[in-house]
């Protein structure tokens, strides 16, 4: 029989994908100043929630990634529900082709990787610019694409230890 303490372990272990979704939706509210791009910042994120739903989607259910797109809309000042709306569908299709991701090279995650965060920002471009009956800017989410490659592979390799080491008796 497990002990109240035994359970809290593997609560708090079980929690860290959701945490580490959370966290990173926070900073994504600090900009970065970018001279004659404005501020932009990568979808942090939708790091978080493309390792997660790859690697332990069991641990990252599809209303954590409603609500981490939620609380991404309202920090943000985005259109309320767009991007929950849009984490959520990510989400389904890389359940959906997770096979593709995982158990291969590092090199074929972060392909996987870029193609849904490619999708996910034009879509969210074209949405935004509906909304508004105009187009808006496409440098800055050009840059946020480009952030969102070069940056990826620093949270990722922070979550793979995290996975390898809190999250191995979960």
């Amino acid at each position: 029989m497990e002990t109240f303490w035994q359970r809290l372990d593997l609560w708090a272990r079980a929690s860290v994908p959701t945490v580490l979704g959370l966290l990173f939706t926070f900073l994504s509210a600090s900009l970065w100043p970018f001279p004659y791009l404005g501020n932009v910042m990568p979808p942090l994120a939708f790091f978080a929630l493309f390792y997660w739903s790859a690697h332990r989607p069991d641990l990252f259910p599809p209303f954590v990634a409603f609500f981490i797109g939620l609380l991404n809309d309202f920090i943000g000042g985005n259109a309320l529900g767009l991007s929950a709306l849009l984490y959520t569908v990510a989400q389904q299709l890389i359940l959906r082709y997770r096979s593709f991701f995982t158990g291969h090279s590092f090199f074929m995650l972060w392909v996987g990787f870029t193609l849904s965060a490619i999708i996910m920002m034009l879509v969210q471009w074209i949405v935004l610019s509906l909304l508004s009956w105009q187009l808006i800017p496409f440098l800055p989410v050009l840059i946020q694409i480009l952030l969102a490659v070069v940056f990826f592979p620093l949270p990722c390799w922070i979550f793979i230890q995290l996975q390898r080491t809190v999250l191995s008796s979960t």
